[in-house]
């Protein structure tokens, strides 16, 4: 019921501060258990509290409870360099940078103003948070003075001056990819109405200048953070088609009568929202569709007519049939080997929604909106697909699990699967990350839920900061075989503590599940370490969560011995050699030394 809940708040609510607040509170109060807890603090210079449901609504939909703290009135400097500060005995997961120019630097109308002062002033903020804390920053763009925004009155001077301060955060952000985020206010500003956003009462009495229409859009871009961070990014997003990518009912009316235009509306708006669903997939997001349908007149519409940006190279899967929809994205969630929390269905149909809402209440549930004007927005207002970086397995996820459907298809020709593992030919490359790999590695901590023992998230700062040190090592694993190259697939990262190493972390992309690279992987990298820390004792951990049940006794399975099992996980030491069973006739191991 909880989840059910969750997936019925509506942006609806937004409007009444109230019912928002009452909606979520009733959600907290009814789910017992949650994906993930965060933590998120404000460090500010203006009052920011009137953001904190909006983050809530965003969170709550993927199980994510979340903690929202405030420092004091422009205290930055104070919180961040007082080691007993309630910012840093807290460790945050993410810090909220959340500036006004004209608290910042109260020079700002000044004829003569420039933003010099002000840019030393944030990078040392920015470094403070960097070499103190392990959080991600979001860290916003600045506005113009709100009493000017309110009046109107022009600052051509400062304005520009203001623009560069801007492009410097998102330098910073560039230069510091996955650990910083840019939250852009000019641009929230802008998309909620200009002068519209701002509430001149609240503005005089409370210092709050912002109103929903823009702290919605500040929420997503923090919810973005913490999901990231939490590792619910959603994968998959699975359209209907009749009504949805098309106006119009295909079986109907013919593949001259569905509306589908690239010109003029309402066929312009399918067809643009067909290309932003495209753009998702070439970014690394899989899609697939889930239809009740005659399966030839759909492909007849993606193959053959002159405006439909998707067609079937686009897809990692189908259900065209007419079965029930909530069976059949169950199926497909079984055929991708990812949970059904990681689909986004859109429907335009309030009864199939609702199916899905109460059969499957993981599963995000979009309909197609009234104003169709709004439509091709709505796969990407919420960031629910966005990663931390794009990776060439990003780029490349729609072929790879193309190749793994033809692996399955395969697969039925063999009596044995040890034959049929011999038959892929499998070629695994071991080496420790470096530049090219880094943000990967950091990407697939914080996404990786199913084969994963400790679901420890790491930045690209934290993963830099192992592979740099030198009692510690991040080791990653890339695979091919005869249909094609699946990336990097595999992390493991190891620390030395005098006599004793541990596993950190040990963890698989659930694509290349099944095939005993885990084995393989676990072998070559202790190996190497053995050799170069001196044959250490080895521990190791088990922390269970709600998906990583498949992984509770791996460390059992190669040699390790349970010393210490409670209901938060099992501690493993190594009290002989591993044991591992001979992998060489299915896998080849190349291990990269250099």
């Amino acid at each position: 019921m909880a989840e059910r809940n969750r997936n019925r708040l509506s942006e609806d609510l937004f409007g009444n501060l109230g019912s928002l607040l009452d909606a979520i509170a009733t959600a907290e109060s009814e789910t017992t258990e949650w994906a993930a807890d965060a933590r998120v603090h404000f460090l500010r210079n203006y009052t920011t509290e009137f953001t904190d449901p909006y983050i809530k609504y965003h969170l709550i939909r993927d199980g994510i409870r979340v903690e929202i703290g405030h420092g004091g009135y422009d205290t930055v400097a104070q919180e961040l360099l007082d080691p007993q500060s309630g910012l840093l005995t807290q460790a945050p997961d993410v810090i909220v940078l959340s500036l006004l120019i004209e608290y910042l630097d109260p020079e700002v109308a000044e004829t003569s103003w420039t933003a010099d002062k002000t840019i030393a002033r944030v990078d040392e903020y920015v470094g403070y948070v960097m070499d103190r804390t392990q959080s991600l920053l979001v860290v916003n763009t600045l506005l113009p003075p709100i009493d000017s925004l309110i009046s109107g009155e022009a600052m051509v001077g400062a304005e520009a001056e203001i623009e560069r301060l801007n492009a410097h955060l998102r330098e910073l952000e560039s230069a510091a990819a996955g650990r910083i985020f840019v939250s852009e206010f000019d641009e929230h500003f802008r998309e909620s109405g200009g002068p519209a956003a701002l509430d001149r009462r609240l503005w005089v009495s409370s210092q709050a200048p912002f109103r929903y229409t823009f702290l919605n859009r500040y929420a997503r871009d923090i919810a973005y953070s913490v999901r990231l961070l939490k590792g619910r990014a959603r994968k998959c997003l699975v359209l209907d088609c009749d009504n949805t990518i098309w106006g119009g009912v295909i079986g109907e009316d013919g593949i001259g009568g569905i509306v589908l235009d690239d010109q003029d509306p309402p066929g312009s708006h399918f067809f643009e929202f067909q290309q932003a669903a495209v753009a998702l997939g070439e970014q690394g997001v899989m899609l697939a569709l889930c239809s009740k349908n005659n399966e030839d007149d759909v492909w007849r519409v993606l193959e053959e007519h002159p405006h439909c940006p998707l067609d079937r190279s686009h897809l990692v899967g189908w259900r065209i049939n007419w079965q029930n929809k909530a069976a059949n994205l169950a199926s497909l969630a079984g055929e991708l080997n990812i949970g059904l929390e990681s689909f986004v269905f859109v429907d335009d149909s309030p009864q199939e929604r609702a199916l899905i809402g109460e059969m499957l209440p993981e599963v995000l549930v979009l309909g197609v909106p009234d104003d169709l004007s709004a439509y091709p927005a709505i796969l990407t207002k919420d960031k629910l697909f966005d990663t931390t970086a794009r990776s060439k397995e990003d780029r490349q996820r729609t072929t790879m699990y193309q190749d793994e459907a033809r692996r399955k298809q395969d697969q039925f020709r063999f009596a044995d699967l040890t034959e049929y593992l011999s038959s892929l030919a499998t070629v695994m490359r071991v080496f420790e990350v470096d530049d090219a790999s880094k943000s990967r590695v950091a990407q697939l901590t914080q996404k990786t839920n199913q084969f994963n023992l400790t679901t420890r998230r790491y930045s690209l700062a934290d993963v830099e900061e192992y592979a740099a040190g030198p009692d510690s090592a991040v080791f990653a694993m890339s695979v091919c075989d005869r249909y094609g190259d699946m990336g990097l697939t595999g992390v493991l990262i190891a620390c030395r503590d005098g006599d004793t190493a541990r596993v950190d972390t040990l963890l698989l992309s659930c694509r290349v599940l099944g095939r005993q690279l885990e084995f393989a992987f676990v072998d070559q990298c202790l190996r190497v370490l053995n050799q170069r820390w001196g044959d250490p004792t080895w521990k190791a951990d088990y922390l269970p969560t709600r998906k990583n049940m498949q992984v509770e006794d791996f460390w059992d399975r190669v040699g390790f011995s349970v010393v210490a099992s409670t209901g938060d996980g099992k501690q493993y030491t190594l009290e002989s050699a591993l044991s591992i069973t001979d992998y060489s006739r299915i896998i080849t191991a190349e291990l990269v030394t250099d």
